[in-house]
């Protein structure tokens, strides 16, 4: 099997942050308080005993409200691009500093992120912007999570690549190119990333993307 062509990637929410401009070209965005209107409830994810993520629609809008509870009380919420996912094919990853939302915005794949603390925006990147424009594809996994890293997956007619970003410092890692076969599922097991394609198998390295020999994860 041929080894995956990996690539480093650089993390642009630094630039935005410090550069005020810059925050328009990702994207309006509002925290509580704001004139958007919360709809329905697209999803509800627990991080712990007491804490959740809740994402709503925006009504009358496309965008997505994000709101981190604790307990009965909310702690905050903000709103972001289109979230891609669902109950079924989660997009979303967090760390104690981090929580990323996989986001569409006019045919560009986009991780959004903000701050766990306060929902301060951290910035964003477009995966995949050689193959623009892009989709998430409409089977196999989105984002996957070890709550160190998210693998973001992203494909196309032709293509189709995973993408780690590391939670801690905010910081895309590595990338691989998986070819033109879709992702069917992806499972992680400790330091391994299993990347399932029709009947080929895929074992990454979580750290860097390299291939693992001989890694066995016990799916029969």
């Amino acid at each position: 099997m041929a080894r995956a062509r990996r690539t480093r990637l650089g993390w642009l929410g630094p630039a935005i942050v410090i550069v005020g401009a810059a925050v328009a070209s990702v994207g309006v965005w509002y925290v509580v308080h704001a004139r958007p209107v919360v709809g329905d409830v697209v999803d509800e994810i627990s991080i712990d005993k007491q804490s959740r993520f809740i994402l709503r629609n925006e009504a009358g809008g496309d965008r997505t409200f994000v709101e981190l509870w604790s307990g009965d009380t909310l702690r905050w919420q903000a709103l972001v691009p289109p979230y891609v996912g669902s109950p079924q094919r989660r997009a979303i990853a967090w760390s104690p500093i981090a929580v990323t939302l996989r986001v569409d915005r006019g045919g560009r794949a986009e991780v959004f992120a903000l701050a766990m603390q306060d929902a301060a925006k951290l910035g964003g990147f477009r995966l995949a912007p050689e193959h623009e424009p892009n989709h998430v594809e409409p089977d196999g996994p989105i984002t996957l999570t070890d709550h160190v890293r998210s693998y973001e997956f992203v494909g196309g007619a032709g293509w189709h690549q995973v993408v780690a970003v590391d939670l801690a410092t905010g910081k895309a890692r590595w990338k691989v190119e998986l070819g033109a076969e879709p992702v069917g599922r992806a499972t992680l097991m400790g330091a391994t990333l299993f990347v399932y394609q029709g009947d080929h198998r895929r074992a990454l390295s979580v750290e860097n993307g390299s291939d693992v020999p001989g890694a066995i994860d016990f799916q029969f």
